[in-house]
């Protein structure tokens, strides 16, 4: 195993003769090291997890920080995307099901915040709504809600 030798700190573009690539070091949103590669010629993108389809999104780093990041992610130009988890999807309308389930975590965190709820009372009902369109729902949701939570609680 080679180690890394190159920090990606913005964006810096990679030479392979017929192929250029832009790496991109996001700030935190899923988590606090999120990387891209965009293959200009092929107008192909890899998201890693950034992009989550089917699988419920995982929050690891800040609900609204990658709320931020989804707004300036769609504006690359891409075609496709291969996301950190689910299928090669067609660009930017890939970000549709993750920006919902983030938007509505985010807002039912805010709304038991303001009545004074619990952090427990988000984990089992925040973004609730969203039980039925993701896959692990159960596994991650209260994870995500608990984090959202613990940010959202300072704003």
């Amino acid at each position: 195993m080679i180690p890394p030798t190159l920090l990606v700190d913005g964006t810096i573009k990679l030479d392979l003769g017929s192929r250029t690539l832009t790496l991109r070091a996001w700030p935190t949103a899923h988590s606090d090291n999120d990387l891209t590669v965009l293959d200009e010629q092929t107008k192909t993108l890899f998201a890693g997890d950034l992009v989550f389809l089917t699988h419920t999104p995982v929050l690891d780093g800040s609900i609204r920080g990658w709320l931020r990041v989804i707004d300036e992610l769609s504006t690359l130009p891409a075609q496709r995307v291969i996301p950190g988890h689910g299928p090669v999807s067609e660009w930017p309308a890939a970000l549709a099901d993750q920006r919902r389930y983030l938007e509505t975590l985010a807002s039912d965190v805010r709304v038991l915040v303001a009545r004074g709820e619990p952090i427990t009372v988000a984990a089992g009902t925040a973004a609730a709504s969203e039980r039925s369109r993701w896959q692990l729902f159960d596994d991650y949701n209260a994870r995500n809600a608990t984090t959202a939570f613990s940010e959202i609680e300072w704003e």
